[in-house]
Parts: structure tokens; C-alpha cells; sequence
């Protein structure tokens, strides 16, 4: 997450982990099989905490706004080259994070559309379909170098403007209020 994945060696792992490459090499065949195990626990990591933000918040605004911020802290570990090298170096740990946004986090965003629609807070003409796809394609953008060089823009900070202008497409006035009573996010 810090250091971008090409740049570190099998050796700088064995001396992390304090074991020698040989014992390193015991359990995974090469760096390909630790990103995509780490990959794995990741996205399973992921998806344990997102459904217990969603079982413990008070509605779809808290939810996003719960979402949002594990979003935004784990953002702030990430180097913007993991991405670049994930996808370029290590096509099965890609394929598993593609599936993951598409369908798993798709899913999370796509519920908590029906979820504001039914408690009044989205705008009840709401695509949840469409408007989740959407909202898990830009994900990419966040990370796109030539749209967001990390010269003039955080990962994190992109993130953060990129839910504030989601919430304020699909809030409606009573979501609205809610937020303005709530103070919790800035729209």
C-alpha cells in the first residue's frame, strides 16, 4: 500500500516478516501469489466491515457517509502506483479487485439506493441500477494519473469531492435537511 507493489522484492518481504526467503518461498510460490492472497483478504476485510456499517447505520445518508470515511482512510495509506502496478504486473490480483468493484461494492452502493429511496431520503426517480454502476466506474478515475496527477491532487482528496457530488445528485430535500441538521457532510 505504501510503496507501490513493483518496487518491493521478495527479500524486502522475508525482512519485514523476519523469516528468510526461503521459508517466504515454503508458502507462496512467487510476489504474484502474496498480492493476490493480500487481494483476498483485503476484499473480504472490506466487505466484513461494509455490511457492519450498514447493519449499525441509522439510514442511507449515515451509511455513505460511514462508507465514505473507511474509504477516505484507506485511500490516504494507498501509493497512487499500486493501482498502475496491480493492473500491469499482477493480472489475477487485478481481476479479483475488478470483480470486487463491479459487483461487490456495485451491490453495497446499488442497496444503498433502495435503501435512501424507501426511507425518503434519495430522490425516488432514481435509477439504483445505473446510478451504482456509475458511482463504481469512477472509482477508476480516482487513480487515473493523467486525469489526477498525485502532483496536484490526493487520491483522498479526489475521493471525498467525488462523494460529496454523488450525495448531491441523489439526496432530495428531506436529505437535505437531514444533512444540514446533521452536519456531517459538507453538500
Amino acid at each position: 500500500m505504501k510503496y507501490g507493489i513493483k518496487s518491493v522484492t521478495m527479500d524486502d518481504i522475508a525482512k519485514e516478516l523476519g523469516i528468510s526467503k526461503k521459508t517466504l518461498y515454503k508458502y507462496f510460490k512467487d510476489k504474484d501469489a502474496i498480492v493476490s492472497t493480500l487481494m483476498k483478504m483485503d476484499i473480504n476485510g472490506e466487505m466484513e466491515l461494509l455490511q457492519s456499517l450498514t447493519e449499525s447505520s441509522k439510514n442511507a445518508i449515515e451509511e455513505t457517509y460511514a462508507f465514505s470515511q473507511v474509504l477516505i482512510e484507506k485511500l490516504r495509506a494507498v501509493n497512487p502506483a499500486l493501482m498502475y502496478d496491480l493492473e500491469k504486473y499482477h493480472p489475477k490480483a487485478w481481476k479479483l479487485f475488478v470483480i470486487h468493484k463491479r459487483e461487490d461494492v456495485y451491490g453495497c452502493i446499488k442497496s444503498n439506493i433502495e435503501r435512501g429511496i424507501q426511507e425518503g431520503l434519495y430522490h425516488q426517480e432514481l435509477n439504483p441500477e445505473i446510478v451504482a454502476k456509475l458511482y463504481s466506474e469512477k472509482i477508476d478515475m480516482i487513480f487515473n494519473q493523467e486525469v489526477f496527477p498525485t502532483e496536484g491532487y490526493s487520491v483522498e482528496t479526489v475521493y471525498s469531492e467525488m462523494i460529496k457530488y454523488h450525495l448531491r445528485g441523489i439526496i432530495n430535500e428531506k436529505g437535505r435537511e437531514y444533512l444540514t441538521n446533521n452536519n456531517k457532510l459538507t453538500t
